[in-house]
């Protein structure tokens, strides 16, 4: 797991240099429309910053979540422990990325706050509201900015380390799935097991609704077992022509 040591040094920083910022009423007729629009906008950045850092905090927990069950040993046959040993290693590269991408969502929130504070101290000053150093406040959005820089060298390098090992594990995956064994197919993004999970949980929300709204009565509770119980002896006494397989692919 990575530390989040340069991050925390930032955010350590930040209250030292906007503390003493007043924040400047959106609906205060003592300051001009043009100077809260102003205002306005950079709380908006802030807002705007503040819902991605929040997706990025989704998609590394759902990452962890996704590398925890594809590398469950209890999955993969006898035989394939070399096999799984890459997919760890790829799935660690994986929850690497998404890590850095929360530092990187972090460190956008973290500038989008500084860049509120700065616009609040310039337009109180020009507004004879108050009077602050701006020297600080643009030094600490001019560093983050470049940690900002730093970051996206980050991720892309550790995109393209990612599609090499994105290569060799498929390489491998498919070298192994030829000598015949009874390999799972059991590959899925981080983001379709949240979009499923949400889904189910939103048609289980919608049928209890609707439950409620048109309660059955008991004859037609009674129809519907019936016609349950019908399709099941139908169903059992068809013979299985073929084997079914789930296959979810990235």
């Amino acid at each position: 797991m990575r530390k989040h040591t340069l991050l925390l040094a930032i955010l350590v920083s930040l209250p030292a240099c906007s503390s003493g910022v007043k924040p400047i009423g959106l609906h205060d007729s003592n300051v001009p429309l043009d100077a809260r629009r102003f205002v306005a906008d950079a709380q908006d950045a802030v807002s705007i910053a503040r819902a991605r850092r929040d997706d990025a905090v989704l998609e590394m927990k759902a990452t962890q979540v996704w590398r925890s069950e594809l590398t469950n040993a209890a999955m993969w046959p006898k035989g394939s422990e070399g096999l799984l040993n890459k997919l760890e290693v790829f799935a660690d590269s994986r929850v690497t990325m998404a890590e850095l991408k929360l530092e990187r969502a972090e460190l956008q929130l973290s500038l989008a706050e500084a860049k509120y504070t700065l616009s609040t101290a310039e337009t109180a000053m020009r507004n004879d509201i108050a009077v602050y150093d701006l020297a600080p406040l643009r030094a600490s959005a001019e560093s983050i900015r470049k940690d900002i820089e730093k970051a996206n060298v980050a991720v892309e390098e550790q995109r393209t380390r990612m599609d090499k090992l994105t290569v060799d594990w498929w390489d491998s995956y498919g070298k192994f799935t030829q000598g015949g064994k009874d390999t799972p197919v059991f590959y899925i993004s981080p983001e379709i097991l949240a979009s499923a999970k949400e889904r189910d949980a939103r048609i289980k929300t919608a049928r209890k609704a609707k439950a409620k709204a048109n309660p059955e009565t008991d004859a037609e509770k009674e129809k519907k077992t019936s016609d349950v119980k019908k399709a099941d002896t139908k169903e059992a006494a068809e013979p299985i022509k073929k084997e079914e397989k789930l296959e979810l692919d990235l």
